[in-house]
Parts: structure tokens; C-alpha cells; sequence
């Protein structure tokens, strides 16, 4: 698989499943759990390129069930706008583990997590936070910056002073789980150690 393969997937027209239908979609992101994609729109234009700085989030679907669904058609490559706003290079998710949760994390908790993990960076400098509340729906985004890439202790730490306030999140580890995009930066929910549209199994 390739970043701006283009696929087709047969879906039924109709709730009596007797017209099948073709549909288009288009790889932007992928790792062996899951594909990002994005689908051309009423008017034949691919859907989230046709606007580059709204809000979006991502279509995906589990690799497998993709791969066993989909149809490779055509390949179109991103173009540099593209790639600077859907940044395929980024990890789908990072900073996870289940030795702590935001229902109970602390500073010290914290800085009691492996030091090798919490030194790690991820690519970025500035980008979309997006918590959740108690009853799983998406609250307000907020944006992330330093002077350099961000570490996972400086993220964790952002983080747990946005989440902590909403009480959304039960005590199944932490982890960030790339979104889409916002404010024309890349964005992650702040959910657990497994990702909520339950693709991960570990």
C-alpha cells in the first residue's frame, strides 16, 4: 500500500441490497492497524483536499478489513499542500501506556514513567489537542506548542490539564490517537491505551 493509492469499494444503493454502487477513496495515511482515507464528494472532487484548512476528521477503517474490501484502482499522488496538512509521516498514535490514567494521573505519576519514554519526541512542534468528555463526546480542541519537537512528558503534561477538568476518560491507560486536522495543524484525541473505534486488540 502507498500513500495516494486511490481504491474502489462496492457498496448497495439501496436498503434491499439489489443496486450495487462504486465508490472511490483515497489513501492518506496507514500502518498495520489501520487505513486513513479520504472519498470524492457530490461533486466529484475529493473531500477533505477540496478544503485544506477546515476541520476534519479522518474516514478509517481497520487494514484488514480494508485490504479484504477494496479494489486498487488508481494512484494520485498528494501534492505538497496536501502532504504539509494530512502529514502521513506522523504516527497514527503515540505516548501510550497503561501504567497510568487520566482519571488518576498526578506529576509524580508522571514523572515516575520510564524516562526513555518520556524523552521520546514526536515530529511536531505545535498541534491540536482534542479531549472528551463524560459522556464520550468531543469537547473543545486546544493547541499545543514549543519551541521544538514535543516530547511525550510535555504532551502527557498538557494533556492531563486539559482532560483531567472533563472527567471523560475511565482508568484503561492513556494514549493519543491521531484525529485528523484543525486549524491547519494535525490533531490527536487524548483517549486510552486503546484507540476508542476499537481497532487496536494491544
Amino acid at each position: 500500500m502507498k500513500i495516494g493509492e486511490i481504491y474502489k469499494q462496492e457498496y448497495f444503493k439501496d436498503i434491499d441490497e439489489t443496486e450495487i454502487a462504486h465508490r472511490l477513496v483515497r489513501v492518506i495515511g496507514f500502518d498495520k492497524y489501520e487505513v486513513f482515507y479520504e472519498s470524492k464528494s457530490y461533486d466529484n472532487k475529493w473531500f477533505f483536499s477540496g478544503n485544506l484548512r477546515r476541520k476534519i476528521y479522518f474516514y478509517r477503517m481497520a487494514a484488514d478489513r480494508f485490504n479484504s474490501k477494496m479494489e486498487l484502482f488508481d494512484f494520485l499522488e498528494l501534492t505538497e499542500h496536501e502532504y504539509e496538512y494530512f502529514r502521513p509521516d506522523l504516527p497514527m498514535r503515540f505516548g501510550r501506556t497503561k501504567s497510568v490514567s487520566w482519571e488518576s494521573i498526578t506529576t509524580e505519576k508522571i514523572d515516575a514513567l520510564p524516562k526513555q519514554f518520556l524523552n521520546e519526541k514526536v515530529n511536531l512542534n505545535k498541534f491540536v489537542l482534542v479531549p472528551f468528555g463524560p459522556n464520550g463526546g468531543i469537547k473543545k480542541s486546544q493547541l499545543i506548542e514549543g519551541d521544538k519537537n514535543l516530547t511525550f512528558l510535555e504532551i502527557i503534561k498538557s494533556a492531563s490539564t486539559i482532560q483531567n477538568p472533563l472527567n471523560g476518560i475511565i482508568d484503561k491507560g492513556i494514549g493519543f490517537h491521531r484525529l485528523g486536522c484543525e486549524k491547519g495543524f494535525p490533531s490527536y484525541y487524548i483517549g486510552e491505551y486503546l484507540d476508542k473505534a476499537g481497532t487496536l486488540d494491544e
